[in-house]
């Protein structure tokens, strides 16, 4: 049988050839928790109250002299703006790495091979280099670095890892379509109240072979168990589904 996989480097020459362009892959997760965020300037939102704070919010690589000091490369990223300290959370699940001017989280995705920059922030709350799924809360909102003269936004860019920042595509689309993607909160979520069909694949998955007299599996050794992974989230509660 003939080989089945093509390489990135194939892919690049076929797109190239076609004139085709790479599709971004889709977030999990909107950055930006709450609901008081605006993607780019809106003059009409009321926590807008100084445009000149605004200025240069869309994606562009033409060079600008407006906005947070300038970019005399372009604008690579898009501006969502927001209340100082709002959660910003990981739009997809990877490695987590620091970045500079200001506070910068970017999140490594192995699986896609893209990175999510989340610039501008007040503070960041997990450690480089360790691993966060989609909803995790990394930092918080603000106006850090260059940004310290604006009104409070994250710069979020997203480009080919090995390609570095400048080869960001603009994130607008998926960002857009992401808006109201928020996992669900399940830590309320009682172990009862989950059908059998889920129960028999969480059990399944972890191998649970404590058993009772009668060689059944214990209720109170699953249901410890779930108690500890449901804090995961709705992603762990998605992944168990697989096993259906």
């Amino acid at each position: 049988m003939g080989r089945l996989i093509i390489t990135e480097e194939e892919k690049k020459q076929i797109r190239k050839s076609y004139g085709l362009s790479e599709s971004l892959p889709d977030l999990e997760e909107f950055p930006v928790g709450g609901n008081r965020y605006n993607v780019g300037y809106d003059k009409n939102w009321d926590d807008f109250t100084d445009p000149k704070k605004t200025f240069n919010t869309d994606f562009s690589k033409k060079p600008t002299y407006a906005g947070a000091g300038g970019h005399l490369r372009g604008h690579i990223g898009v501006d969502i703006f927001g209340e100082k300290g709002t959660p910003i959370l990981a739009p997809v699940d990877g490695r987590v790495k620091y970045g500079g001017n200001g506070l910068t989280i970017i999140i490594e995705d192995p699986e896609t091979g893209y990175s999510h920059w989340l610039g501008h922030l007040d503070s960041r709350v997990v450690d480089e280099g360790e691993f966060v799924t989609a909803g995790t809360k990394v930092g918080t909102l603000g106006n850090s670095g260059n940004a310290e003269h604006t009104a409070p936004h994250l710069h979020y860019n997203i480009y080919k890892t090995d390609s570095g920042f400048y080869s960001g595509k603009n994130p607008e689309k998926i960002l857009k379509k992401a808006i109201g993607k928020k996992g669900e909160d399940i830590e309320d979520t009682d172990y009862e109240s989950l059908g059998s069909k889920f129960k028999n694949a969480f059990k399944k998955l972890f191998d649970l072979e404590s058993k009772d007299e009668k060689g059944e599996i214990t209720t109170k050794d699953a249901e410890d168990l779930w108690d500890k992974m449901k804090k995961a989230g709705k992603l762990f509660f998605d992944k168990i589904t697989k096993f259906f």
